[in-house]
């Protein structure tokens, strides 16, 4: 496709969702929650990887854009690790009330999302949409497997009082890395955030996943995000990990991680008020949370931040 014509379709994109995010609006439980959340930066967003060339449109009718829809995007990093196409699904955006039509219409998604991972040597394609029965069935129907379950949380940031010092308790401190310091402070951590994940079923096992959250977390540290160390005086090494994610004043809470041999010491709690403490700082008003629904000590954690879940989540994955 042209510049041009990602152009427009960007911009039908764009209106199509905001349409949707309106009808959206007046819809409440139980339907309510099984609808992502689009916000107008999420919309932009969408937009402008669809401008960019990282993110197509797949319509459920290409003469009839309200019909719905999803994006896909590429996933360069993962492609890499992997050594195969990844792709990723956003979506499906639906407003059908009938189960039966958004049945179908997210198994014509899947097809044609599964369409263009053949035309560009795709061979794995993730989806994290929300517990629609009907849509998860047609997603399973055309071949993806579930691989986890999880929820959405959120909360206002800011205006809590923690009743506890943000910079140092009993042994351990918190600390902000220098870029030289990073890498080598990561590299103390045997596993990194690969907790559970075996629960993904055999889709990535802990290799790839303790690759990809480095990878992640270094492009993060260099793009600036919010990161904190969470420090052990004796022996001193880096035992715990907090980053966020900053758009605007929307926050989001990538990932909490304390050392196993540090764990039910209260650590993980210190570590992320001190985490939103700099969020707050940085001009974060609103934060975003998402876990395993197996996590509870996650949970717990996120629950005495402030933050109360939005709604489920299910995560499916299709290699082809």
């Amino acid at each position: 496709m042209t510049g041009g014509g990602r152009h427009a379709e960007a911009k039908v994109l764009a209106a199509t969702l905001t349409l949707m995010a309106r009808e959206m609006g007046r819809l409440g439980p139980p339907e309510s929650l099984w609808l992502p959340e689009l916000t107008a930066s999420a919309v932009r967003e969408s937009a402008q990887a669809v401008v960019s060339g990282q993110a197509a449109v797949l319509w459920v009718d290409d003469s009839h854009p309200a019909q719905g829809l999803a994006v896909c995007r590429t996933q360069p990093l993962e492609t890499a690790l992997m050594g195969q196409g990844s792709l990723r699904l956003s979506g499906p955006w639906l407003v059908e009330p009938e189960p039966g039509a958004r049945y179908q219409s997210s198994r014509i998604l899947a097809r044609k999302a599964k369409e263009l991972a053949g035309r560009s040597e795709g061979r794995f394609l993730s989806i994290k949409t929300w517990h629609d029965p009907a849509i998860l069935r047609g997603l399973i129907d055309e071949g993806f497997q579930l691989a986890e379950i999880g929820a959405r949380l959120s909360g206002p940031l800011g205006g809590r009082d923690p009743g506890v010092d943000l910079d140092r308790m009993a042994g351990v401190s918190i600390r902000r890395p220098r870029g030289y310091e990073f890498a080598g402070w990561l590299d103390g951590f045997e596993e990194l955030f690969f907790d559970g994940h075996l629960r993904h079923g055999p889709f990535l096992g802990p290799d790839f996943q303790n690759r990809l959250w480095r990878e992640v977390a270094s492009t993060d540290m260099r793009r600036g995000q919010p990161f904190l160390f969470l420090w052990q005086d004796r022996p001193e090494k880096a035992i715990g990990l907090a980053w966020g994610g900053l758009n605007g004043e929307a926050g989001t809470l990538a990932a909490i991680h304390v050392a196993e041999s540090r764990r039910g010491q209260g650590l993980g709690a210190f570590l992320a008020r001190a985490l939103l403490r700099r969020m707050a700082e940085m001009g974060a008003r609103e934060l975003t949370a998402e876990t395993a629904s197996w996590n509870l000590p996650a949970l717990r954690l996120y629950a005495g931040l402030g933050l109360r879940p939005v709604a489920p989540l299910v995560a499916l994955h299709l290699k082809i």
